[in-house]
């Protein structure tokens, strides 16, 4: 008898492929719900290829309501994966978030309970090659609330390598850290078409001081702690070996894709006014990335 969970990945790039493959790792066989059909998912990594037998999907209506639903799209792209949501999410169904920003649980919120709702921190190198081919290129780590539905999330993905869960007592820090680097890194670097190298530049020092500066206002106005050093110490990171890497955001502005600004630099707006603080230039960003977005006239 099968007792295993039935699990959907809904998105299957570059995060929804490598988490799709962590989970065949650890003895799954979940549901792809994708938009482009492929034969079968293959992960590169340690210089390894495995390949991976997961039922493809691109019609929601073959499946039913699943034990647990993995969210892998963009968060602009929520909307566009309305109708797989309800067709996945069912009254005991537990959505795990796995996106940027800070605002998970709201964006799903028409679809399940906030109780059933698990945001995720990813820190997964990856990127797809093509439909179904991703190339990994270490493990990975997805941070979790330190909740019982963080540790259930994680349990899925025991007896594997290639992706590590951490709980987190302090989860709200943890999606502010990853903000600060998503909203300022991505922004300049999507507007800029460089890798993350750019961000150090001489030329944008004091401008990538003062976005970081608001993004962290705004989340110790929301309960992140953030070290007193914390903007030096996440501008020298960008000097190091990851100033080579292009960000998703990046990339998808070079590919002619639309962007993922609302989750990273919009959004830092909307809460900044809520709570009184003001964000001229991540306001500004906003602006501007939302204009690069625009359709040509």
């Amino acid at each position: 008898m099968n007792d295993r969970p039935a699990i959907a990945v809904l998105g299957v790039g570059a995060i929804g492929g490598a988490v799709a493959a962590a989970l065949g790792d650890a003895g799954h066989r979940p549901a792809l719900c994708v938009r482009t059909p492929f034969r079968h998912l293959s992960r590169s990594l340690d210089e390894e290829t495995r390949h991976y037998e997961h039922p493809v999907y691109t019609r929601c209506d073959a499946l039913s309501h699943q034990d647990w639903v993995l969210l892998c799209t963009k968060a602009h792209q929520i909307e566009g994966a309305a109708h797989w949501l309800r067709c996945l999410i069912g009254p005991d169904t537990r959505v795990a978030v796995m996106q940027n920003g800070v605002d998970h649980v709201d964006r799903v919120s028409a679809y399940v309970d906030a109780e059933r709702a698990v945001p995720c921190v990813i820190r997964l190198p990856a990127h797809a090659v093509q439909a179904g081919v991703v190339e990994q290129a270490r493990a990975g780590t997805v941070q979790v609330p330190d909740s019982a539905a963080g540790s259930a999330l994680a349990e899925l993905f025991a007896d594997q390598q290639a992706i590590s869960f951490e709980p987190s007592a302090d989860f709200v820090s943890a999606l502010w850290s990853k903000l600060v680097s998503n909203a300022v890194g991505g922004a300049i670097c999507a507007l800029a078409l460089k890798p993350l190298g750019a961000v150090a530049a001489a030329q944008v020092r004091e401008l990538v001081t003062g976005l970081m500066e608001e993004v962290v206002r705004v989340g110790r106005a929301e309960g992140a702690i953030f070290p007193e050093d914390f903007v030096a110490e996440m501008i020298q990171k960008f000097r190091g070996p990851i100033g080579e890497h292009w960000t998703s955001i990046a990339a998808d502005r070079r590919d002619g894709r639309l962007m993922e600004w609302q989750a990273r630099n919009a959004v830092v707006g909307v809460l900044g006014r809520r709570h009184g603080i003001p964000t001229p230039l991540n306001d500004a960003l906003t602006a501007l990335l939302a204009l690069a977005d625009a359709p040509s006239t």
